[in-house]
């Protein structure tokens, strides 16, 4: 018995990226204006078939392509515990979805005819028209004790339906979403309510592209043949992957025997020629299996060149690619549903500042001390694998959940914080009796100076601009601290008065920038500074990312570490005693940093950041995420701070706890930035590289003389140019402008357009 949600994913190409699906994403993807305009392009497609003007074959391939490329997916079935979409790890959702495809009617008409009025008795929670605006897509919650089988041919009694998509008896099955208004029916109360799925252990039938792997066709020997699970390397279900996207994607019900027999006749070339191990590792496609097996066959019969041809080569080339790309994906955890856990042995002073509070929060505690940490370190510089001097700035941002237990961070900071507040307190004093001392002094008198070196440097958010470099300037190269019960009071800082830039003041303190004012009266403060203020602040994920909405480009967002509290334990947090005793312990630790100053070299944390920073430049090239790698450059600066901090805490010893520890806090800081801010930088970038094109060229011109689709498409879209290139390539092979030669899939400028456009010459 099961209480688990259904599962949703950016791309039907990520099937290492499925996340529990809640009402914010669902609605978010039935409302976006990508899905909507693909739906919309292939009910235009469709149209063309119904005209003539368009094959039912080419509409096929078309609307495979535009459904990967472009629309998320939802697994309605299951959810994954490895945030991998495959049946291994699939823990039944307790919902199933009936798909009727091809309907002779108008798809609406038969919601009405069949449906409409029985949501409740047939415990439909979501019914929408397919993408295709040929079929209809039920999703219903399973009676108990049903598999996926029993459950779909139940509903088709209960609509006296004599056919149905059969294909939908496997865990990992998703669907791709469509528009809202494509949406007939839509009961999110009841769609997300938590369920208890009571479905058979051997309830799985495998029949379709996502399992089939596991599901070989029977061998004739008395003895199983034991395959090789890789070719060269590249896996199976990789290579089988690539050559579907080179095909155009899997086939709809009336294509499946014929791309069936194409991809055996490819699949030869990598499975020795041999019918038993092709039908090892291809996937069925809702094929009947007696018909699969002799489709097989049939293409392991059919006569075969002696070279490979140019799709296998592609197809592995790609496969090798997107394994590599998923291996970096996996050791990243950037993807994954969860942040990653933090290292079970830490250095003695974070299992120390760590130890009263839950396990479920030390990763919020440990990543939120460094700014306390820091304001520690006067005049102390660590020098970068750049060459550039750093010094330990620290600008940390709790986001969770409301009362989930963001306070637990305050105490660990107090208790750091305590020697700096002590002699605050002091300061505070002697600065009030000089303003008491200048206030009443007689007109004329000579009026006292302010006195030196009274630094406070804990410090609220709510103080004016000439408080700020005041403050700045009486700390004498000390830092300034803050710390905030939420993200919006540092708008209370505001520069020169234009405003909320505070964003401004946050990018020069990661940078102990120049920051000042300059005013001509004489009670006026003129001070020129560098900023030194490092701060905590807390907030919700939502109240967050409005926040720095308009900041996603500046280079804020890199600047700050995120941190967050993962959960799924509701019960009260209990802390341990924060007294005298537990301030006895941290204060030798604090001591260490108080006593450090200068230039501060250790090289395993260099050799530590070289590594970090290749790697990251290997996955971040094999991703192709520009939001990851952009990220990423501060994220690996920030984490050799926090390894140098540890450093000094340690007494400057290095150790292995230290590595781990600054591993963790950089995957741990990219994860919470990518799940909070990640697809809306995606978005910000994408908008801030459209390329403005002043005047059209010729595109064939930028392309060499042989070309693929590919080419056309890259060459489109450095000229601002939508991505599919298939109908510019239609026209130029109608006008004569080029030839395809079918068996390479490749295209060939003819001798009328060279010798019309002959090349230019330096």
């Amino acid at each position: 018995m099961n209480k688990t949600m259904f599962s949703f994913s950016e791309s039907i190409m990520t099937p290492a990226q499925m996340q529990p699906c809640t009402p914010e994403l669902l609605n978010a993807a039935l409302d976006s204006q990508q899905v909507a305009n693909t739906c919309h392009e292939i009910a235009r497609r469709l149209e063309e078939v119904k005209e003539g003007t368009l094959t039912r074959e080419a509409f096929e391939k078309l609307k495979s392509k535009l459904k990967a490329d472009n629309l998320p997916v939802a697994c309605f079935h299951a959810s994954f515990s490895d945030g991998y979409r495959h049946n291994q790890s699939a823990e039944p959702s307790g919902l199933s979805i009936y798909d009727v495809d091809h309907l002779a009617l108008d798809p609406r008409a038969y919601y009405i005819n069949k449906v409409a009025g029985r949501e409740a008795e047939l415990g439909i929670c979501l019914a929408h028209v397919s993408p295709s605006g040929e079929g209809i897509r039920l999703v219903f919650e399973m009676p108990r004790g049903m598999s996926l089988a029993e459950a779909q041919q139940w509903m088709a009694g209960q609509l006296g339906d004599d056919s149905y998509d059969g294909s939908v008896k496997d865990l990992a099955r998703c669907s791709f979403l469509v528009g809202r208004d494509y949406v007939l029916y839509y009961d999110e109360e009841e769609l997300f309510k938590e369920r208890e799925a009571d479905v058979p252990e051997n309830a799985v039938t495998i029949v379709t592209k996502d399992n089939a792997f596991s599901a070989p066709l029977p061998h004739t020997s008395d003895e199983a043949t034991a395959y090789e699970e890789d070719f060269n390397g590249v896996l199976y279900p990789q290579i089988v992957h690539a050559m579907e996207e080179l095909l155009g994607g899997v086939p709809a019900q009336g294509a499946r025997n014929n791309f069936i027999f194409t991809m055996a006749c490819y699949l030869r070339y990598v499975c020795n020629d041999d019918p038993f191990w092709i039908a090892h590792v291809l996937p069925r496609y809702g094929e009947e299996e007696q018909k699969f097996q002799l489709t097989v066959r049939s293409a392991c019969a059919r006569p075969q060149a002696k070279t490979v041809p140019d799709l296998v080569n592609r197809a592995l080339n790609r496969a090798r690619q997107q394994q590599q790309v998923d291996k970096a994906v996996k050791a990243s955890s950037v993807n994954a549903t969860q942040p990653p856990k933090m290292p079970k042995r830490l250095t003695k002073f974070m299992r120390l500042i760590t130890k009263n509070v839950p396990d479920e929060l030390k990763p919020a505690v440990a990543m939120s001390v460094f700014p306390a940490l820091g304001a520690h370190c006067k005049g102390v510089t660590f020098r970068y694998n750049d060459n550039a001097l750093v010094e330990p700035t620290f600008m940390n941002v709790l986001v969770a959940e409301m009362s989930s237990g963001k306070s637990c961070v305050n105490e660990p900071i107090n208790a750091i914080m305590a020697d700096i507040k002590e002699r605050d307190t002091i300061n505070r004093q002697l600065m009030q009796q000089y303003k008491e001392q200048y206030d009443t002094c007689p007109a004329d008198q000579k009026k006292p100076e302010r006195p030196k070196g009274l630094a406070v440097q804990w410090v609220k958010s709510d103080m004016t601009t000439a408080a700020f470099v005041q403050l700045m300037a009486d700390a004498g190269g000390k830092f300034l601290y803050s710390r905030m019960d939420e993200i919006g009071l540092l708008n209370q800082l505001k520069t020169n008065g234009r405003g909320n830039n505070v964003t401004e003041i946050l990018r020069l303190a990661y940078d102990c920038g120049e920051y000042g004012q300059e005013r001509v009266g004489t009670k006026s403060v003129s001070e020129c500074v560098e900023v030194r203020w490092n701060w905590n602040a807390s907030t919700t994920p939502g109240k967050c990312r409005n926040f720095f909405k308009d900041s996603m480009l500046d280079g804020t967002l890199s600047r700050i570490s995120f941190c967050t509290i993962y959960t799924e334990d509701d019960r009260m947090p209990v802390y341990g005693i924060y007294d005298d005793l537990f301030q006895q312990q941290v204060t030798p630790f604090i001591d260490n940093l108080n006593n450090a100053s200068g230039l501060i070299v250790c090289k395993a944390a260099n050799l530590l950041a070289a590594k970090m920073i290749e790697e990251n430049r290997q996955f971040t090239t094999l991703a192709d995420d520009d939001t990851y790698r952009e990220l990423s450059y501060r994220a690996t600066l920030s984490a050799f701070k926090r390894g140098m901090v540890l450093y000094l805490l340690n007494g400057k010893k290095w150790s292995r706890d230290i590595e781990h520890f600054v591993r963790w806090s950089f995957h741990y800081d990219m994860w919470c930035k990518m799940w909070i801010f990640g697809e809306k930088m995606r978005c910000a970038m994408e908008k801030d590289k459209a390329v403005i094109v002043p005047g059209r060229r010729n595109l064939m011109e930028l392309l060499p003389d042989t070309f693929t689709l590919d080419d056309l498409n890259v060459v489109r879209r450095a000229q601002g140019l939508g991505t599919d290139g298939r109908i510019q390539l239609r026209k130029w092979v109608s006008r004569g402008y080029c030839t395809l030669d079918t068996a390479s899939q490749k295209y060939m400028k003819s001798p009328q357009f060279l010798n019309s456009h002959p090349k230019k010459t330096a």
